[in-house]
């Protein structure tokens, strides 16, 4: 495939142009391809405001995102360099619109059209009124939206990220024609293209599966070779992965692949299959009949080839520097093949400039693999070059410009799911106007840009190979865990009874510094044998990435590489990852629970992790009964499904929902009234001698409980409430981790411990709840990991509790009920006796 299709259309000449730059320069004193300051302090405060010329009345328009100290909408005048209030009115959004890189202006009805988490606003430049148009269906499922107006046909071309599981890694085109008020669609490609395609991504997931199981099996054998029947499984996949007609063009790296799974050496299976999974990816995206996804990427259109152009952006695991056009008439998106392009990047902008038939592109971000604690996630993309697309000639050019301000954006708003693109526009003879935000120490500033295509100089070893991806380093990988470990390891058959016993630190532990993993609850895979964690959130990365970690080998894992949702109170824009893994919330306290039965990991907003595969499945989220609050939701695991604690869908009450893979979620109808839990507080576990389930009480956000726990019956559906004895011990102000051991018939608390003081350095013992004989007890173990980011699960094979902590740090107990002694409360001395079980 080649460059788009020449079009004979009437460019006017650059030699004309050129001779009247002198003139107009002198007049406005402006140096030609040079930035110059014209303005401070006129725009107020803005973050994430976009400036869009309206030609009806020969000004710009800056509005939207953040305002403070100014209209919200402001005018520009080229012509006296001046800015003047245009309006007050805001959209009627609870927080506002966000439109970056989503906003255009009708010139035909001087009308704006604006795009926000995929609901229209108009704004009538005539009567300065702001309308909401709801969310066209022709946009439902789309994420990270892009558009753009071509103002003689009018149509609104609108792309964005489809992630529907049929399209996952695929972008939809959405067409609005203004004229008729209609939307449409761009037409899918014919059967035979979609066919191969589905072949093909068929087996790109069965390589997914195949490297998840090859790293299950290896990082979880002390020695990495795996067992004979998991080596034998993994060959077995690898053959018939090798017998589908998608997987000819690699056969011979299967055969290496099979090689070294035959020679025990999976660690070398698990190179060669990453490498063939990124040669699987790249050849996906080959046969793409549309732009692959992204976000942070914009698109304009070229009034001089009639074409839609589309540059780089954000895969949120690395970002790219593929060129797109979009030719409307022809119903078709084409990968554009020019002989370099700009270096990966997102969040520039790209500007049209009509009197030379050019597009500008400005400034850009890419990732930071900085892995320091409160390090920022992103960074200029270091080009302060004006960078030129001839969609005509299929060629990029750099162009040194003078005086170049800062136009790196930023991201913002609360878990940063907004991006504050460059406001930029461009006059009709090709007069760049520059709306800089303020930063920290300086104010906000307008800049101009005379561009003058004749005496433009070039670099010349400006640009890079296109079609190529930029990614992270480090701790950001999946493959920066796998790597050969030493054979440091506790031996679980040996543990010294009753008292807490501190993992090695593994040699590769990627929950580090801004990739820790606060705020989260571990969980047991009891069919793997592997404690998950799937944090973040408050001020740390909310990646979708879930961490493995195996007592028995004391290795640390990730299924892949870290994505970025580029916040740091959880969360990210559109609820989940362009492949639709979901985003950490604030908090992720309970909020997901192994199924044992489908031995899969739900997520209360219904999305499935299949600890096997060491990815999320290609699914659509699950419908739940319950209304889904990241503060007031509770789900643990049971051995009838996983059980929801939270408010029902529709009016304020609080319920019980149980799991069926197959059914759904099933109302269990408590006959009592319950309370709603709190993250931070409460929690629940399974008791396995008597069918039932205790509920803590933590009193709530920064409260004491009163030592209560509810009982909740499976057979009977009762809720009975009952407070147990030497209920002063179970006054706790977190009953978060709760924790049963089958074995020894107990709960431990592990969420906050008991102290004889408030001394930073006083004695803390493990609250325990004796279910027998309905009372609370203490139990002097050794120091562990208490606190808000602690996940406890319990090992019912080896009877063994594992505590994993936001830091990666492990211990294990062994609690036996033949020698422990609890404790009625805490000792007056050393020699105070104990309590036997």
């Amino acid at each position: 495939m080649g460059g788009p299709a020449r079009r004979n259309h009437a460019v006017p000449c650059l030699a004309a142009i050129a001779a009247t730059f002198a003139a107009i320069c002198a007049a406005a004193q402006l140096q030609p391809n040079a930035w110059t300051k014209v303005a401070e302090s006129q725009t107020g405060e803005r973050t994430g405001a976009v400036l869009l010329l309206a030609p009806g009345l020969k000004k710009m328009l800056l509005f939207g995102g953040s305002v403070k100290n100014a209209a919200y909408m402001q005018a520009f005048d080229p012509a006296t360099r001046s800015w003047t209030d245009a309006a007050t009115a805001t959209p009627k959004a609870r927080r506002g619109i966000h439109p970056h890189y989503q906003a255009v202006c009708d010139p035909k009805d001087d009308t704006l059209y604006c795009l926000h988490e995929g609901t229209l606003h108009t704004f009538d430049i005539s009567t300065s009124e702001w309308t909401d148009r709801g969310r066209p269906p022709a946009l439902e499922g789309m994420s990270w939206h892009a558009t753009a107006i071509d103002p003689t046909s009018r149509r609104i071309v609108v792309v964005g990220a489809d992630k529907r599981p049929g399209n996952i890694g695929w972008t939809r085109t959405a067409i609005l024609d203004l004229a008729s008020g209609t939307w449409s669609t761009l037409p899918l490609p014919d059967a035979r293209v979609a066919r191969e395609h589905g072949e093909l991504v068929a087996a790109r997931e069965a390589l997914i599966d195949l490297i998840g199981h090859t790293r299950l099996a290896w990082y979880r054998d002390p020695k990495g070779t795996g067992t004979p029947a998991e080596r034998n499984a993994l060959a077995t996949r690898c053959s018939e992965l090798a017998r589908t007609a998608a997987m000819r063009p690699w056969a011979s790296q299967l055969g290496v692949i099979a090689a070294a799974i035959a020679g025990s050496d999976l660690l070398g299976a698990l190179r060669a299959e990453r490498a063939l999974q990124r040669e699987m990816e790249l050849a996906t995206e080959e046969q793409y009949p549309v732009p692959p996804s992204r976000r942070n990427s914009p698109l304009v259109f070229d009034p001089a080839s009639k074409l839609f152009v589309l540059f780089g952006g954000d895969h949120e695991d690395y970002q790219m520097n593929d060129t797109w056009v979009l030719d409307l008439a022809r119903q078709a998106w084409q990968r554009a093949r020019p002989p370099k392009a700009p270096a990966p990047r997102a969040g520039h902008q790209l500007v049209a400039l009509p009197a030379s038939g050019r597009i500008a592109l400005i400034g850009g971000y890419v990732a930071s693999s900085n892995p320091d604690y409160r390090s920022r996630q992103w960074q200029p993309v270091g080009d302060r070059a004006l960078w030129l697309y001839d969609a005509k000639a299929n060629r990029w050019s750099a162009g040194t410009v003078a005086d170049a301000p800062d136009t790196t954006g930023t991201f913002y708003g609360y878990s940063g799911q907004w991006y504050s693109a460059p406001a930029v526009a461009a006059t009709e003879d090709d007069l760049l106007v520059l709306a800089a935000p303020a930063g920290r120490k300086r104010p906000s500033a307008t800049w101009l840009l005379r561009f003058d295509p004749a005496s433009l100089q070039t670099p010349a070893d400006a640009g890079a190979e296109p079609n190529q991806r930029r990614y992270r380093t480090g701790r950001f990988l999946a493959e920066y865990c796998e790597a050969p470990h030493a054979d440091d390891r506790l031996d679980l058959d040996a543990l010294p009874a009753n008292q807490w016993v501190k993992f090695p630190t593994p040699a590769r532990n990627p929950a580090h510094g801004c990739r820790q993993r606060d705020w989260g609850t571990s969980i047991w895979d009891s069919a793997n044998e592997q404690v998950l964690l799937w944090g973040g959130g408050h001020c740390v990365r909310s990646a979708s990435t879930v961490l493995h970690f195996s007592p028995v080998s004391a290795k640390m894992v990730e299924g892949y590489d870290a994505d970025e949702p580029y916040g740091y109170n959880g969360g990210g824009g559109f609820g989940s990852s362009l492949w639709n893994r979901p985003w950490v919330p604030v908090h992720g306290y309970n909020l997901y629970a192994y199924d044992p039965r489908c031995r899969l990991v739900l997520t209360a907003t219904g999305y499935f992790y299949d600890p096997a595969r060491m990815d999320w499945l290609r699914r659509e989220p699950m419908e739940r009964p319950f209304r889904f609050i990241w503060g007031h939701t509770v789900l643990e695991t049971t051995p009838h499904g996983v059980l929801a604690w939270a408010q029902a869908a529709k009016g304020e009450r609080t319920g019980l929902w149980l799991f069926d893979h197959e059914k759904g979620w099933t109302d269990l109808e408590p006959t009592a009234k319950l309370y709603s839990p709190y993250c931070d507080s409460e929690g629940m576990v399974y008791d396995s001698r008597r069918d039932r389930m205790l509920l803590g009480w933590g009193g709530g956000y920064a409260k004491k409980g009163d030592g209560s726990l509810t009982l909740f019956d499976f057979k009977t559906r009762s809720l009975q409430k009952t407070l147990p004895a030497n209920a002063e011990l179970g006054k706790l102000r977190n009953t978060r981790e709760m924790v049963y051991l089958a074995h020894a018939d107990c709960v431990l608390f592990g969420s906050t411990p008991y102290a004889t003081s408030k001394a930073k350095d006083a004695k803390q013992y493990t609250v325990v709840y004796d279910c027998a004989k309905n009372r609370y007890l203490l139990l002097d173990a050794g120091a562990t990991y208490y606190g808000h980011s602690s996940g406890w699960v319990y090992d019912a094979v080896r009877k063994l509790v594992y505590v994993l902590t936001h830091t990666g740090r492990a211990a294990a107990l062994r609690l036996d009920p033949a020698s422990v002694r609890f404790l009625e409360k805490p000792p007056a001395d050393e020699e105070a006796p104990g309590l036997d079980m």
